[in-house]
């Protein structure tokens, strides 16, 4: 290296890219740097979508719909008081209009940020507008897949998990 010449090499963070699914409204791959936590949203005039953020053109998600973001080497996702939800392998975090508690999310997990809804349009024709559903692909800084860890907790014994209140609903 010269004299006073800076390195020019960026410092690596951590990485998720999200890809979008066949059921899915469509979007382009997002390959999103998480130095800092990333706003999960719908297109307004002053966020536009690119390949490197979380905005999306999408009528069911709000404005400030999640967060997702790195911190002590585990991956979180968050929403926001979102009007139609967040979901972690078809599991809503929270109500509509509740903030979640941050919950770990993990390389091939299924992400899904609103819900179908249906409409009429002026003509009184029903129209659907789709959700983001994607698979989620997660970096660490260091450049390693952020996998889950074998079922050993008690926590993630494979099988059926449901919550008390999902239990409820059901009877």
């Amino acid at each position: 290296m010269v004299e006073g010449e800076e390195k020019l090499r960026p410092t690596m963070s951590a990485l998720a890219i999200l890809s979008c699914r066949p059921n899915s409204h469509p979007f382009q791959e997002r390959h999103i740097s998480l130095h800092e936590a990333v706003k999960i949203g719908r297109s307004v005039a002053r966020a536009r979508p690119s390949a490197s953020n979380g905005i999306f053109d999408c009528k069911v998600l709000s404005r400030h719909h999640a967060m997702l973001w790195y911190e002590a080497g585990k991956f979180y996702l968050q929403d926001t008081k979102s009007s139609n939800g967040t979901f972690i392998n078809n599991q809503r975090l929270c109500k509509g209009g509740e903030e979640s508690p941050a919950r770990e999310v993990y390389s091939g997990d299924l992400i899904q940020f609103g819900v179908e809804v249906m409409e009429n349009n002026r003509r009184g024709e029903k129209i659907t507008h789709g959700c983001i559903i994607a698979t989620i692909t997660l970096y660490h800084p260091d450049g390693r897949e952020a996998k889950p860890a074998p079922y050993l907790s008690g926590e993630n014994q494979p099988g059926i998990s449901l919550q008390t209140q999902d239990l409820y609903q059901l009877a």
